[in-house]
């Protein structure tokens, strides 16, 4: 069932997409002077939030809709995007960087929508072929609009976000692990 708060969760998340654009067209020593600070700062505020109540209210009155129960009083989604667009900036080379941030922003958004409001046939991990599929193609339909990096690339990079998405978020935070992994397996075969 596709909820009205996860429909607009993920399009919020595409805000995220500021990210990858900052680190390919800032220069590289602003784009760290500004994503790894931010980075530091939200990790901060999620770390001291469950602390101090008045801290953990005001967060909640202004971002509590959009949250999933585990965020309330861990790590949110925003931090991590910021966590691994820090560590994808500091390690990988820009087009890289951007690559498999955009990718897992864009692909993680698509596969949920689609997945939750068309999804039929699951797979091993839980997730439907559908939201899979999803996610592929619309890191493919991105990478048409703004292309970085050669076609094959580019379908590595795809068939990564795709694959890796499938893996339990229980487990792993899918939103370093994904880009994290992807950025490393690019960055040794570009």
């Amino acid at each position: 069932m596709l909820k009205r708060n996860e429909i607009l969760r993920k399009l919020l998340h595409l805000v995220a997409l500021v990210i990858p654009f900052g680190i390919l067209y800032l220069p590289r020593d602003i784009a760290i002077a500004v994503i790894v600070p931010v980075a530091a700062a939200l990790l901060l505020v999620d770390l001291l939030r469950p602390r101090w109540d008045f801290l953990q209210q005001l967060f909640l009155k202004v971002a509590g809709r959009f949250l999933r129960s585990a965020e309330k009083k861990g790590i949110t989604g925003s931090t991590s995007y910021f966590i691994s667009g820090s560590i994808c900036l500091l390690f990988f080379d820009a087009y890289i960087a951007y690559t498999a941030m955009s990718f897992m922003i864009v692909g993680d958004a698509a596969a949920a929508i689609v997945g939750m409001k068309f999804g039929r046939i699951r797979l091993a991990s839980g997730k439907s072929l559908e939201g899979t599929a999803a996610c592929m193609g619309a890191c493919l339909l991105f990478w048409a609009f703004f292309p970085q990096s050669g076609f094959y690339t580019a379908l590595a990079a795809a068939l990564l976000t795709a694959g890796l998405e499938l893996v339990p978020a229980e487990r792993l935070n899918d939103n370093i692990f994904v880009p994290v992994c992807c950025g490393v397996v690019l960055q040794v075969f570009s």
